[in-house]
């Protein structure tokens, strides 16, 4: 419930780097003046010029970052409520980073909470000598690689099925489970048409939450309460629609940029970076032998850096034209699940069934 709480949240000397994006910060699409945190929250003393919508967020990076939950700070959900020195530290230490990025890195965030804590409560000060410990270091990049259309020309040849056609010119409905990293599991079902996606999640004993995207509007509801979404979330919505079955990616990304080889769990992978149209940096990283897409991030930007969304794509199968990732792993800090299809059908929904009926 905590991990819920903290996304219904979301639900001095300021860093240069606030200073550059201030407008952006304190005004919305249509020009309005954002709400404050030190104006919504009770007892905020250090985050008060940051935009309240942003509270749930850099709470999760600083959660994440320690991999702690939220009562490590506070008492239960009286969030205002003063008492726990590990309270005031992470005040101290928001204003250490703030000091370290304006001093040392022009204002830019480089240095965070992750920066040391690693995801421990307590920074690490000495060389971690455990075995498995060694990290993953990027490879020597080569002197020439290949271009964006060879690497989603590859792409395209890889998810690419004779069977049918074309998987993106057919509907799908899809059995899947949900599965928590406690292990407990819910039941999904997914329908999908070119650019329109429905995914409905059954938690026991009656609670549906539903997201979707019609073609035009990304909506999300708690049973049949709409749930109002941050531009940022209603993206994430509109790309798993645009993505999902769609060998062509050239149609969702038409900017895509060569970044650097990398690896993932040992696999060298190329990496593209884009940007939404709402400005959000994108990266997509394709398997070097495979050709096959296997993780996107998209990163939003707060006071206290990026917050990222993943998504990990595995388990590729043939399905109505095309391969689909019968696994993926979705995660933002401080929550994450893996969506395992159980079974997909060729089906025929109406456009009606994407909307926020």
């Amino acid at each position: 419930m905590i991990k819920i709480i903290k996304l219904t949240i979301l639900s001095l000397g300021l860093p240069l780097f606030f200073l550059l994006f201030e407008n952006a910060y304190k005004r919305n699409a249509a020009g309005q003046k954002l709400e404050t945190a030190g104006e919504k929250f009770k007892n905020v003393k250090v985050l008060t010029e940051m935009p309240a919508d942003q509270m749930g967020k850099v709470m999760n990076i600083m959660s994440e970052s320690l991999g702690v939950n939220c009562d490590f700070c506070h008492y239960g959900y009286e969030f205002e409520k003063e008492g726990k020195e590990e309270f005031e530290a992470a005040r101290k230490m928001i204003r250490m980073t703030w000091d370290i990025n304006k001093d040392y890195f022009e204002g830019k965030p480089e240095v965070s909470c992750n920066t040391c804590h690693n995801g421990r409560p307590h920074p690490l000060a000495v060389p971690n000598l455990n075995p498995g410990h060694a990290i993953e270091r990027r490879p020597k990049q080569p002197e020439t690689h290949p271009s964006v259309e060879e690497i989603l020309a590859k792409y395209q040849s890889a998810v690419r099925s004779p069977r049918i056609g074309r998987g993106a010119d057919i509907g799908i409905y899809i059995k899947a489970i949900r599965i928590e990293p406690d292990g407990t599991s819910e039941k999904e079902e997914i329908w999908h048409k070119p650019g329109k996606l429905v995914i409905r999640t059954h938690y026991p004993p009656d609670y549906t939450v539903t997201e979707g995207y019609d073609g035009t509007t990304a909506w999300k509801k708690s049973n049949a309460d709409l749930i109002p979404l941050k531009p940022d979330e209603a993206e994430q919505i509109r790309r798993t629609a645009e993505l999902f079955a769609q060998p062509d990616l050239k149609l969702v990304f038409p900017l895509l940029e060569y970044e650097r080889l990398e690896k993932i769990d040992g696999r060298e992978v190329y990496v593209l970076r884009s940007a939404s149209e709402i400005g959000i940096p994108e990266r997509l990283f394709f398997d070097t032998k495979t050709g096959l897409l296997v993780r996107r991030t998209a990163s939003t930007m707060t006071i206290l850096g990026a917050f990222v969304y993943q998504v990990d794509y595995n388990d590729y199968k043939a399905f109505g034209g095309v391969k689909l990732p019968f696994t993926t792993r979705v995660a933002v800090p401080g929550i994450s699940f893996t969506r395992k299809i159980l079974s997909a059908t060729i089906d025929r929904p109406s456009d009606r069934q994407f909307g926020p009926r």
